[in-house]
């Protein structure tokens, strides 16, 4: 199998969020030694993940950290995410998006969480405490991609992402 990855490429892996991928190694976890990417997390601790090469479930959660002009692009031609009043089928895929959705997939989420949240707050209400929970951790995915990408500090990635400012690329 040819891998997709090397060292030191810079990949978002689920809702892990940025890792850096430190080596390809064969390891044996149990009986038989198998090729692993190993990533560690770029913004959280020591942790190590070993991702099986030949694992389709788990390298398919695995994605090349876009760049800033395909970001810039994104962010004007997201397509919009479709609010489920549903609470569980909305949660259920949300929580799809989280582990595992492209940047874009992420945006729509985000941006429609974030509207979702302001037509709440405008009545007196907030967000269920799952989709906030959810919105938060699309956020900091988003973040941690668009941080590699443009130099500028993360309370500017937001209001880029509602088209409201522009970032310069790297």
């Amino acid at each position: 199998m040819k891998n997709r990855f090397k060292p030191n490429d810079t990949v978002m892996y689920g809702g892990h969020g940025a890792c850096t991928l430190v080596e390809i190694t064969s390891k044996d976890f149990g009986g038989e030694a198998k090729d692993y990417y190993v990533l560690r997390p770029a913004y959280s601790g020591s942790s190590v993940f070993y991702v099986p090469v030949d694992s389709e479930p788990l390298t398919s959660k695995m994605r090349s950290v876009k760049s800033a002009s395909e970001i810039a692009a994104l962010v004007s031609s997201c397509a919009a995410f479709t609010w489920k009043d549903e609470d569980r089928a909305r949660q259920n895929e949300l929580k799809s998006i989280v582990d595992g959705g492209g940047t874009e997939v992420l945006m729509s989420a985000f941006k429609c969480l974030v509207e979702k949240q302001k037509e709440l707050s405008e009545i007196g209400k907030k967000l269920r405490a799952a989709d906030d929970r959810i919105m938060r951790d699309i956020e900091k995915l988003l973040i941690e991609e668009l941080s590699f990408s443009f130099e500028v500090d993360k309370d500017s990635l937001i209001p880029f992402l509602f088209g409201e400012t522009e970032l310069t690329v790297k």
